[in-house]
């Protein structure tokens, strides 16, 4: 089962691993944090636990934290207006032909695309390489001002738990 928790403070960077320590202690009653090892291309994992897994990201205020049985990828996204030609460098041509033009749909469809290189570990660029919506089970959540994603293993997470956390 994956579950999916978030914060909201000032700065989601410095919130970002005090949710992960939180979530978890939540979802697999851990009291501390085990060590984090780096994957070549700088994915955090826990290493020699190889059913616990999770994902991080955090954009403005935000900061989700994703947990799973098996590989995970989680992003989120303050959605805020960028370069005008930023939708035909990112998506491919058949993603941008069923564009909509709103930034709300690109950072949906950017969410789902980190997710999911975070899951598969695989680099985002080219970007427009990158299907979205992914080829896994996937998720995508939106609230006023922001959008998200999470591709997972196993059954579906019920949605964000946002927790009250307040920035270190």
């Amino acid at each position: 089962m994956t579950a999916v928790y978030g914060a909201k403070g000032e700065d989601g960077r410095r919130l970002a691993w005090p949710l992960l320590a939180e979530a978890a202690r939540l979802c697999w009653g851990w009291e501390a944090l085990p060590p984090v090892a780096r994957s070549p291309r700088g994915k955090p994992f826990f290493p020699g636990l190889g059913s616990r897994w999770f994902s991080l990201s955090h954009s403005g205020g935000l900061a989700l934290c994703a947990l799973s049985g098996g590989p995970v990828g989680v992003d989120v996204e303050r959605v805020r207006p960028r370069r005008a030609g930023l939708p035909a460098y990112v998506l491919s041509p058949a993603e941008l032909a069923r564009f909509d033009g709103s930034w709300e749909e690109f950072y949906r469809l950017w969410t789902l695309k980190e997710a999911w290189c975070k899951r598969e570990d695989a680099p985002l660029y080219p970007p427009r390489n990158v299907p979205a919506p992914p080829p896994c089970p996937h998720a995508a959540y939106a609230g006023e001002g922001w959008r998200a994603a999470v591709c997972f293993h196993g059954a579906p997470p019920g949605g964000i738990r946002w927790l009250p956390l307040r920035t270190p």
